[in-house]
């Protein structure tokens, strides 16, 4: 489990750092030094959570960073008291 999380963190921090990056499972295994098959769980665990977008053909498709969507919420109301 230790293994996993870390392992996830560095797939994580790969896209995050590379956020215009498409890389294939066996790309991804170059830049991390890690085993293809040692990923592949990890990386779909990463597109279901929504942190990694899949496309391409399924022989041997495409993974890349989704960018998170950050909202933010003004209150003017405060403001509208003053005057």
């Amino acid at each position: 489990m230790k293994k996993e999380l870390s392992l996830q963190l560095e797939c994580t921090m790969l896209f995050q750092t590379n956020p215009y990056m498409s890389e294939t499972i066996t790309g991804i295994g170059t830049r991390l030094g890690r085993k293809t098959e040692d990923l592949q769980s990890i990386v779909e665990s990463l597109v279901q959570q929504g942190i990694l977008q899949k496309s391409g053909d399924e022989a041997s498709p495409l993974f890349r960073y989704k960018e998170p969507v950050v909202t933010t919420e003004l209150d003017f109301t405060k403001e509208l008291d003053r005057s």
